[in-house]
């Protein structure tokens, strides 16, 4: 189960990246996307006192997943769409080391993050 936990580092790590060279744009797009990076740092956090505690890493993505719709609450119109959709891919992603498609389930993750994470920097900047 290494490579599913080294996927979601990667994957995260990727998020962060997109999100810090996102924020531009006007006050409050500056502010939700300081809040959004933020947020993703905790979630780094979280999943690196996880360990290999897959029960920690599924708690820290619903914990990130519900963040990122708080902010899009606050957001409108691309942003919130955008954030909106960040959240729904982390709140889908549910690992269990036992299922035969674990390491599959990480792979389409890493998709709709990516896709979301383009949508936000695209909406940040």
């Amino acid at each position: 189960m290494s490579i599913v936990r080294n996927s979601l580092a990667v994957v995260a790590a990727s998020a962060v990246l997109a999100l810090t060279s996102a924020c531009g744009g006007g006050a409050d797009k500056v502010a939700l996307c300081a809040e959004t990076t933020k947020a993703m740092t905790d979630y780094q956090g979280a999943m690196a006192s996880a360990g290999t505690d897959f029960e920690g890493f599924n708690k820290a993505g619903a914990d990130f997943a519900a963040k990122l719709k708080e902010i899009a609450g606050k957001a409108d119109g691309d942003l919130q769409s955008a954030l909106t959709k960040f959240g729904d891919s982390f709140a889908e992603l549910k690992i269990d080391p036992k299922a035969a498609d674990a390491a599959t389930k990480v792979g389409d993750f890493a998709k709709k993050v990516t896709e979301a994470g383009a949508a936000f920097a695209s909406a940040c900047s």
